[in-house]
């Protein structure tokens, strides 16, 4: 591997192919109304820019479901031709390049930009593509623009962060290996040795030895990207907010939904006590301290404008939301800080009701509120934030999508089906609807595949058709002990059950109301 172009960033295996609805336009916005900031509203002419979109696959999803022309850049040559090839499978208009963050800064062809979001980039370039990246928003950011940006955080990674530096010791250092994976399995055994020959660090810091059996259970192609390059940072929240207020940018909250949830994660001791705390940043950065928290994900913006409580309100009310699942598989509980919570079956079954009553429609707020006279603005919102934050729900960016969206969109989501023959690379679909992307697991992309483009409506076609897909990856079906299952007939029995799960869960008919498929 060179450096003269990587700068020192690992090159040699590419990248997972993740999807994050931080990236969304439409996650972002409804983010800062939760907030009580005011953001443009969406416009034909929006440009939206994804500075290290790693393999595409968010800014592609993104790109495809909204009226907006989306730029971008990923200096690994391999990462932008991924990127292009899902574009040119959506005939999406596309500006996605292998360039530089600063041979980006320097292009002359570039528009201003309603936001700018950079996820996993941070932490990991050097100060030089730092300061490149601060001119890049100082120049290019309208204002009223939004600014995305994600980083270790220093409160959370400190007792670890000898974990990494030894990690990436050996790696760089000790590694007898050629193989880049087998270099990750040599550095994390030996880190692993190491510990248990339990020296003081080890005893004063009991976590480390859990930290490298986590690390163990990652992807090798993650743990490269993630611990592996030349530079490594954590930030604190202030540095970060530093940082960019000199670039006229101000903190505007973040799009981890958990924020929202003091009451599943902070004590009422706890919460007092940030309270008690007058200044607003200040009080974010304690909030590290309470939640140990190891990776922000933060909005910024130019130029903020509050809204008032009313103003939030009545744009809220008439914001619509999808429900993604059946009513009968809403979870019962939610896992915070804290410990394991009840959801209130008195607020969340109605809501779960009305939506299968309107046959799992986009309902807005106000429509739940009218429906339900027994539950207040309040107890909705803070509702459909929880099934957000568990990826149950999305807020919608447009009930009547045009034609070129919807034909965008129905092309990527056919292609990315197809590649689930051949992989399961791909975690997500789209939703012209919302312009976030569906999780979707592989089985279930098998399932939609028999159903919207085969035909097949029966559980026990789905698990054949299936069981042939698998076969001829030469994979198995795991039951539910997680032990591989070579005989074919009970392979074909937990597919059915996955299949009739599936189809109970109305998956097929809520596919339909989120315009995934013609």
């Amino acid at each position: 591997m060179t450096t003269t172009w990587t700068n020192g960033y690992q090159t040699e295996v590419n990248y997972t192919y993740g999807y994050y609805r931080d990236l969304s336009p439409n996650f972002q916005k409804f983010c800062l109304l939760l907030n009580g900031i005011e953001s443009p509203d969406f416009q034909e002419n929006q440009t939206h820019c994804e500075l290290g979109f790693g393999q595409g696959v968010s800014i592609n999803i993104h790109a495809a479901s909204n009226i907006a022309n989306f730029y971008g850049t990923d200096f690994n040559p391999a990462h932008a031709a991924h990127a292009n090839q899902l574009a040119e499978q959506s005939k999406t208009e596309h500006y996605f390049y292998d360039d530089s963050f600063e041979e980006l800064l320097n292009r002359h062809d570039l528009p201003m930009f309603d936001s700018i979001s950079l996820h996993g980039i941070w932490s990991w370039i050097s100060y030089e593509n730092q300061h490149i990246i601060l001119k890049f928003i100082r120049k290019f950011l309208k204002p009223n623009g939004i600014v995305y940006i994600s980083y270790n955080c220093v409160t959370g990674w400190a007792a670890n962060m000898p974990i990494r530096e030894l990690f990436h010791s050996h790696f760089k250092f000790n590694s007898k290996s050629t193989n880049p994976l087998q270099k990750v399995n040599e550095a994390l055994n030996f880190s692993e040795n190491l510990l248990q020959q339990n020296p003081i660090f080890a005893q004063r810091n009991p976590n480390a030895v859990q930290k490298v059996a986590d690390l163990k259970q990652q992807n090798p192609n993650y743990l490269i990207h993630e611990y592996l390059n030349q530079d490594w940072q954590c930030f604190s929240f202030q540095q970060v907010v530093r940082i960019l207020d000199e670039i006229k940018l101000s903190y505007a909250g973040s799009t981890d939904l958990n924020t929202h949830l003091d009451n599943i994660n902070l004590s009422e001791q706890h919460q007092a006590f940030l309270n008690a705390i007058e200044h607003p940043i200040f009080k974010e950065q304690c909030r590290d301290y309470f939640a140990n928290t190891q990776f922000r994900r933060d909005l910024f913006i130019r130029g903020k404008n509050n809204l008032t409580p009313l103003q939030a309100q009545e744009k809220l009310r008439n914001t619509a939301f999808v429900l993604l699942t059946a009513k009968e598989q809403l979870p019962t509980n939610i896992n915070g800080l804290l410990g394991t919570f009840n959801l209130i079956e008195e607020i969340y079954l109605p809501i779960g009701e009305m939506f299968a009553e309107r046959n799992y429609e986009a309902i807005t707020i106000a429509e739940l509120e009218q429906g339900l006279k027994q539950l207040n603005y309040a107890q909705i919102l803070n509702a459909l934030v929880i099934l957000c934050h568990l990826g149950l729900a999305q807020p919608c960016q447009n009930l009547a999508p045009n034609d070129q969206v919807l034909q965008r969109c129905h092309k990527l989501n056919h292609y990315l089906l197809s590649q689930a023959s051949f992989h399961q690379n791909y975690g997500a679909l789209i939703s012209p609807l919302t312009g976030i992307g569906i999780p979707t697991e592989h089985f279930h992309q098998l399932f939609y595949r028999a159903h919207f483009i085969d035909g097949l409506n029966t559980a026990t076609d789905f698990a054949y058709y299936v069981q042939d897909v698998i076969h001829q990856l030469g994979w198995l079906v795991l039951d539910k002990k997680g032990n591989a299952v070579a005989d074919k007939n009970e392979s074909l029995t937990i597919i059915q059950e996955k299949a009739q799960y599936f189809i109970d869960s109305k998956k097929l008919h809520i596919a339909k109301q989120l315009r995934l498929f013609e």
